[in-house]
């Protein structure tokens, strides 16, 4: 289980180191004139009002502390969630190593012709063939919750990983979804509820 939790959490960190230029915090104008906050979860579902999104992963995954990267009004800033697998708890499609991570990352860091979910996508291929990931074909968009996304999949030793990425809000918006094959990760993302928010 660690492996996959750190597999898959590096993703969003490799992508600040690789694709962000190496200069201060720049200030930026927010959504709507509202700081993004980490969010909180709240019957099992993750609530972000400031970034527009609510989301409850598949049942038997279970929200982690939310955190914040970066100082809300500059950029970089990244919000990041996981849900993971409980050891012992594990029954049906699932195993210990399945997990479900989110994050935001505010586009305003982003040259502008990169602000939209394809070519944050190549990022993400990028940064994970970067981390040893192997991108293998597949699906190229999908959906949650009847929302659609651009999609990639990768595969590293045992561990199975689908990228899902839009854009809302002026925030690229990654789901991360890791299991041991193409059918648990399937099964994660067809689990997991989406609801945007203005």
């Amino acid at each position: 289980m660690v492996l996959a939790i750190t597999l898959a959490a590096a993703t969003p960190f490799s992508l600040l180191r690789q694709g962000a230029p190496q200069s201060r915090a720049k200030t930026t104008a927010s959504t709507q004139n509202v700081l993004p906050t980490k969010g909180l979860i709240e019957q099992g579902t993750y609530k972000n009002p400031s970034i527009g999104l609510e989301f409850t992963p598949a049942e038997n995954l279970h929200l982690q502390e939310s955190e914040m990267k970066g100082t809300p009004g500059t950029t970089p800033l990244l919000i990041t969630v996981q849900a993971l697998a409980d050891r012992g708890l594990i029954s049906g499609l699932f195993s210990a190593r399945s997990l479900t991570i989110f994050y935001a990352d505010t586009l305003a860091y982003y040259p502008e012709e990169q602000r939209n979910a394809p070519r944050y996508l190549k990022k993400v291929i990028r940064a994970n063939e970067a981390d040893g990931f192997q991108h293998v074909d597949g699906e190229t968009s999908d959906k949650i919750s009847e929302i659609p996304f651009v999609r990639a999949d990768f595969v590293k030793g045992e561990v199975h990983e689908a990228v899902l990425v839009m854009t809302h809000n002026a925030y690229a918006f990654v789901f991360i979804f890791a299991g041991s094959d193409v059918e648990v990760t399937n099964k994660l993302i067809a689990s997991t509820k989406v609801k945007l928010t203005p």
